[in-house]
């Protein structure tokens, strides 16, 4: 039997060699690397940098998980054209810079993320904003709204506002009236296009505001009569490269009780919303916007090159737009010599067009984006005034 001696050594020993032991590592979280490359131009080094973190982090995304859009096609030659667009599913917001290093005028960037950090991008494949202008409403029949601020004016002014919340288009404001045809929308597609154009605009949006009258509607199987007034308003969509019209679309709302609005409540404001008439005014107006929204959605989003400068093409569309950097797009040339007309010979439906090239996105600012050709040697037939369009077929990544 061993002696309380022996057994009290023994315990001092074990305490001993328990506390020389290391303590049990902690688990690692798991880390992921990139490298990322930016050109060092008149941004300097400190732009460059911020540049290839991007294109790293872009591509940890892309690890991660990524949406694909494709379309493809051929030209008029039976050359293959495409335009694609590749997005991350996941956002890093942390980093660590692991090396950085030059090789000729390329700027190399090393990073390194932790996957326990990777968040879902909560705009994956978010549309590109299409460019909008919105001109004057017309009213068909003044004395009946002089009991709303501006409505020829303000209510354009509230549909751009409404419409560029909705994250989906960009939109301007013309002081410039497009006169109405006799059927409502205009038929004068040079006036259509010269607005669109002055604006930079894919789409031009007018309308009239048709009827505002009051009536009696019958209640109670026709015993009495309520006070009611109702709201007609007409949307026109027309497309701004050939003027002609894309969509119209009709929005009523009756609304039984006070009829009268008020000047003092400004167009939109809550004290106007409030009314009776005003709140109709604005379902009217969001039935409207959801209809021509739904309209323009369908129809592919398009931009024009501005400036060509060698092998590098310049669009007016860029980060604003959510062009990004690796979206590819094909570019079109119109042929102003073969008009295409209808029933009408004085209203084109539209103008033969045929792709040159593919368009690589490769640098993008806010208001424009730069890109290079494929093949590179189709540089040489792009002008400015072509058109670039993403022509889509979604593809989900697996």
């Amino acid at each position: 039997m061993p002696s309380k001696f022996g057994l009290a050594c023994s315990a001092v020993l074990a305490l001993l060699l328990n506390l020389s032991l290391p303590a049990a590592a902690a688990p690692i979280a798991a880390s992921i690397e990139a490298e990322g490359v930016a050109g060092i131009a008149e941004g300097g080094l400190a732009r460059a940098r911020q540049s290839a973190i991007r294109d790293a982090l872009e591509q940890l995304g892309l690890r991660s998980g990524a949406r694909v859009d494709v379309a493809a096609g051929a030209s008029s030659r039976g050359k293959a054209v495409e335009s694609s667009r590749v997005q991350p599913a996941f956002d890093f917001e942390r980093y660590t810079v692991l090396r950085e290093w030059q090789t000729g005028q390329q700027l190399h960037v090393r990073i390194a993320v932790k996957e326990e950090d990777a968040r879902p991008r909560g705009s994956v494949n978010l549309g590109y904003k299409k460019k909008i202008v919105v001109t004057p409403f017309r009213v068909r029949r003044s004395p009946q709204l002089d009991d709303v601020d501006d409505i020829a004016t303000r209510l354009p002014q509230e549909l751009l506002r409404r419409m560029g919340a909705g994250g989906k288009f960009l939109g301007k404001e013309s002081a410039y009236v497009i006169s109405p045809g006799a059927n409502g929308p205009s038929i004068d597609t040079a006036a259509v296009r010269r607005i669109a154009s002055l604006y930079e605009s894919q789409f031009v949006v007018s309308g009239e505001i048709l009827d505002a009258g009051n009536y009696e509607q019958p209640a109670y199987y026709g015993l009495i009569k309520k006070d009611a007034r109702r709201i007609e308003i007409a949307f026109y969509v027309h497309d701004g490269l050939t003027g002609v019209l894309l969509a119209r679309r009709t929005a009523l709302v009756e609304q039984v009780g006070e009829r009268r609005v008020g000047r003092d409540k400004p167009f939109g404001s809550a004290s106007f919303a409030a009314t009776p008439f005003g709140g109709a005014i604005l379902r009217a107006l969001d039935e409207g916007i959801a209809a021509i929204s739904a309209d323009i959605a369908a129809l592919p989003f398009m931009a024009k090159v501005v400036q060509v400068q060698g092998e590098r093409i310049f669009i007016d569309a860029g980060s604003t737009s959510s062009v990004t950097p690796g979206d590819q797009l094909v570019i079109y040339r119109l042929d102003p010599r073969q008009q295409v007309y209808g029933a009408d010979p004085l209203a084109p439906l539209g103008t033969v067009e045929s792709p040159v090239g593919t368009l690589s996105i490769v640098q993008v600012q806010p208001g424009f984006a730069i890109g290079t050709v494929t093949p590179p040697s189709a540089a040489r037939q792009v002008s400015a005034g072509d058109m670039v369009r993403f022509d889509v077929a979604v593809m989900p990544a697996r």
